[in-house]
């Protein structure tokens, strides 16, 4: 979505793999608007009123009567890429490197090129992160339950949901720190 007048339109970009083909999109066509805002997935359906295509490919749409949503996170994750230190789960007493994709305060994704635990499992992981404008730097421990394991991508990791277990207020104030940081660095880091 790049914009939208209330109670009026929503404007879309389009990909080109819409504007060709059978599957084309076109003025009139009704359309099942499918999205993700970081923390709620949401539905509607709406007609295609414009199409226009500079200075790139996009669309008005009627502005929605109803929008189902479904909250599928209670906070909001943002993209990083912070190195962590895993124990736990498939270590058996050894440490291993990983790789923190997206953090929220309630949890993160991490990528390995090798299972880390299964779903259920308590994996101990310590990572690090500086608060500006300070340069305060944050050792963070925090023990996390495995939730998903998806994988492996075509880079060959695999990815795991883990949920944090019992962080501190001082710990989650911390983290919404780094969360709003990244998210004034890019606002387009949502997750």
């Amino acid at each position: 979505m790049i914009g939208y007048l209330r109670g009026e339109t929503l404007i879309i970009k389009l990909a080109t793999a819409q504007l060709t083909g059978t599957d084309a999109i076109g003025e009139g066509d009704k359309l099942e608007v499918r999205g993700f805002s970081g923390q709620v997935a949401f539905t509607f359906v709406t007609t295609v009123e414009q199409i226009r295509f500079s200075p790139y490919a996009y669309c008005h749409v009627r502005y929605p009567e109803l929008v189902h949503g479904l909250r599928i996170r209670h906070a909001e994750r943002v993209m990083v890429n912070l190195p962590v230190r895993v124990e736990g789960g498939h270590m058996e007493g050894e440490a291993v490197s990983a790789t923190i994709a997206n953090i929220s305060i309630n949890g993160a994704m991490l990528t390995a090129p090798a299972v880390l635990g299964d779903v259920g499992d308590v994996l101990k992981l310590t990572f690090r992160f500086w608060v500006l404008p300070s340069e305060y730097e944050v050792n963070m421990r925090v023990d996390a339950v495995v939730q998903t394991v998806t994988g492996p991508e075509p880079d060959g990791e695999l990815r795991h949901g883990v949920r944090f277990k019992s962080v501190r207020s001082t710990e989650s104030i911390l983290l919404q720190n780094l969360i709003y940081q990244r998210l004034q660095e890019d606002p387009e880091a949502t997750v």
